[in-house]
């Protein structure tokens, strides 16, 4: 009985590692843009289908001392997670959360268009 278990185990694992992944993006260079304390904060990000690539500060005007560690950090473990949903750095809320929103607005326009059946009416339907 517990070869059967095992061996179930291991198939179900080799099923999904064998799965290919789906797309999440249209590959290019995305502006995204966020107000920040002084003015906009704008960032280029970079996707291919399955991740982000690279993020760049393309125009910021935010105070150097706080930005500096933000700007350094951030983007490094959104590409790590390939996702803004990350920790901001501590003592620098606001500078993070701006510059997160501008790479989440980049992202948005990156993002695939999911085509939904008709009628559907929930994110369960969809």
């Amino acid at each position: 009985m517990k070869n059967i278990i095992a061996l179930i185990i291991v198939l179900s694992m080799l099923l999904i590692a064998c799965t290919s992944p789906q797309p999440i993006y249209v590959s290019g260079v995305y502006l995204g843009v966020a107000e920040g304390y002084h003015s906009n904060l704008t960032v280029e990000v970079v996707t291919d289908e399955y991740a982000i690539t690279s993020i760049e500060i393309i125009e910021e005007d935010e105070t150097p001392i706080i930005a500096e560690i933000v700007y350094e950090e951030i983007p490094r473990a959104v590409i790590k997670a390939n996702s803004t949903n990350i920790d901001v750095v501590a003592g620098a809320t606001y500078t993070s959360e701006t510059l997160l929103a501008a790479i989440e607005d980049g992202l948005l326009k990156a993002r695939l268009v999911v085509d939904t059946p008709e009628g559907a009416t929930s994110e369960e339907e969809r």
